[in-house]
């Protein structure tokens, strides 16, 4: 099971969103009556699905073999040996041979987050979930002499959330829309 770091307040920011966004369905149909069945659940739409994209889904995994950082825009996978430092300094930052990589869900670095645990989670500062990622970053490899003849591919493999994005700016159109039908 992978250890799973989450920031806990965006997390809390979201189940009251996701509260508001009952709420809104609730008094626009009190208010309109029949009128409202088609329109008001759009912008409650848009509130939850941006709940879920931007405040909830955001998290950052270690698993056995890699690093996964799944930000608002992207999923992007580390291999391990790829990843050479952890920084806490101005927010969370993977290092990797490729150069730096800002972690959505730590921004700065005064975030809480959390660590997932079977016994729930424990709750850390960025510099303490910098360490625990630090402890999974494998030590550099010294090669004496020539290099391998052979060379297994680690690749930083990004997966762009399109969708979702693509799906959050209709909600957005569609909710405008309809509220202001309201």
């Amino acid at each position: 099971m992978p250890t799973r770091i989450v920031a806990t307040n965006m997390r809390r920011l979201a189940v009251v969103l996701w509260a508001v966004a009952a709420a809104l369905v609730v008094i626009g149909l009190a208010t309109d009556g029949l009128r409202a069945v088609w329109l008001a659940p759009v912008p409650s739409l848009f509130t939850a699905w941006f709940a879920w994209v931007v405040l909830w889904r955001p998290r950052i995994e270690l698993t056995e073999d890699e690093l996964v950082v799944v930000d608002v825009r992207r999923t992007t996978r580390f291999a391990w040996r790829r990843v050479q430092d952890v920084r806490s300094k101005y927010g969370l930052e993977i290092v990797t041979d490729q150069g730096e990589h800002r972690v959505w869900v730590a921004p700065r670095p005064t975030a809480r987050l959390a660590i997932d645990q079977p016994g729930g989670p424990v709750p850390v500062s960025v510099a303490a979930a910098a360490d625990e990622i630090r402890t999974r970053v494998p030590a550099p490899v010294e090669h004496v002499g020539a290099p391998p003849s052979t060379v297994t591919p680690s690749p930083i493999v990004h997966r762009v959330h399109g969708w979702a994005i693509v799906v959050l700016v209709v909600l957005g159109i569609a909710g405008s829309m309809a509220g202001a039908r309201l």
